[in-house]
């Protein structure tokens, strides 16, 4: 009788490692397989996520020049500014291009806000004024944007590129 067993959250490495040929696969391979050592007992939604996000950090950590993931957390109103903090899963310098779009999948947006500020990063490009930038993160993987807006109801998304890869945040409520 065939004594393996399935891996939940990972390959079967019963079958023996094997090179993708693609270091991006591989450190997500490896990734997993030291995940397995902390998998969820739970089955709750959350708690996979989580595990999710944890492998996608290790992985990122393994290989970071193919590290793509980013964290968009979007602070509450505040007198007609809301503040966006970006995270890298690694903390390294990294070129991010950043635009306010009406939409997940939108491009820049036609409408610009009032202000924007950016509070942590360096501003490498402006493309297009209030809404479209390149930013150079700190070395802890970071950048803060602060969008002050007081022309009515609006909402806008922050579109995040960083390794051709696309990320849009919560919206922008004001």
């Amino acid at each position: 009788m065939n004594q393996r067993h399935a891996e939940f959250f990972g390959p079967d490495l019963g079958r023996g490692p094997f090179s993708p040929h693609r270091l991006e696969t591989a450190a997500v391979q490896i990734a997993t397989a030291l995940a397995q050592l902390r998998a969820p007992v739970s089955r709750a939604d959350n708690d996979i996520l989580s595990h999710g996000d944890f492998i996608r950090q290790l992985a990122d950590r393994i290989a970071p020049d193919y590290a793509a993931y980013l964290d968009a957390d979007v602070g509450e109103k505040s007198s007609s500014t809301i503040t966006t903090t970006f995270r890298t899963a690694i903390q390294a310098n990294s070129m991010i291009e950043l635009w306010l779009a009406d939409g997940y999948g939108g491009g820049v947006s036609s409408n610009a806000p009032n202000s924007v500020a950016i509070g942590i990063g360096t501003v490498m490009e402006t493309l297009v004024a209030n809404r479209h930038y390149r930013i150079l993160s700190t070395g802890n993987g970071i950048i803060s944007i602060s969008v002050t807006y007081t022309g009515g109801t609006r909402t806008w998304y922050w579109g995040v590129s960083r390794h051709g890869r696309v990320y849009y945040s919560s919206g922008l409520y004001f």
